[in-house]
């Protein structure tokens, strides 16, 4: 019954919380809150799979829309916390309500409770992937020299892009991903959303390690 919960996206995101655990001290500040993000995340699968296997639900869209509507906000604020976006937080609070309240109206009156936000996630997508765009291009056009490979944040809004602009893409798809699996019986969409998952929290991984070594010097 478990080989039908531990698949690839599953392994990566317990690998990258156990890894959390380890690096993510006191030392690192607010990079602690990534174990909370990380375990909610868990909990949303585990609770997933329970209702599809167990409780034999047709959908168990809930709780990864419930997850949803944490994350992005938690991304959001996170990298409002930083130096090149301290002066845009009055417009990053702005967009966090925009999109808490686009999520709430859609799971409560569109897209519903039992399935899966899409319009949400898009939403979503779109402004983690301008956000993280706007924050690279300041460290880049920055007069100071900053070690990219040695900095976390840097990794954190790489792996948050691509995984970002990859899933947006991939839900705006969807239906022709959807037909191709029916003719050819190759499920591309989930292999790209599993490449998806492992950029992302390989760059999370990356990024716990090179935080806790700028703590550490």
């Amino acid at each position: 019954m478990l080989t039908n919960y531990f698949n690839i996206t599953v392994i990566a995101e317990w690998g990258t919380f156990v890894l959390a655990l380890l690096f993510l001290d006191r030392k690192t500040g607010i990079w602690r809150f990534f174990i909370l993000l990380l375990f909610a995340n868990l909990c949303a699968e585990t609770t997933g799979w329970f209702m599809r296997t167990k409780l034999h639900y047709t959908s168990n869209a809930l709780p990864f829309n419930v997850l949803t509507l944490l994350a992005t906000p938690f991304f959001i604020w996170f990298f409002s916390k930083t130096n090149s976006l301290q002066k845009l937080r009055p417009i990053l609070i702005f967009v966090t309500c925009l999109f808490v309240s686009f999520g709430v109206v859609n799971l409560l009156s569109f897209q519903g409770f039992w399935y899966y936000n899409s319009f949400t996630e898009t939403l979503g997508d779109l402004i983690l992937s301008v956000i993280c765009c706007y924050f690279i291009y300041s460290i880049l056009s920055q007069q100071e020299y900053t070690n990219l490979l040695a900095s976390e944040y840097f990794w954190l809004a790489t792996g948050i892009l691509f995984s970002s602009l990859g899933s947006a893409l991939l839900y705006q798809f969807s239906y022709a991903l959807r037909e191709f699996y029916l003719h050819s019986k190759i499920d591309v969409g989930t292999y790209i959303n599993y490449g998806l998952n492992l950029i992302l929290y390989s760059s999370l991984i990356v990024a716990f390690v090179c935080r806790w070594k700028s703590t550490r010097s």
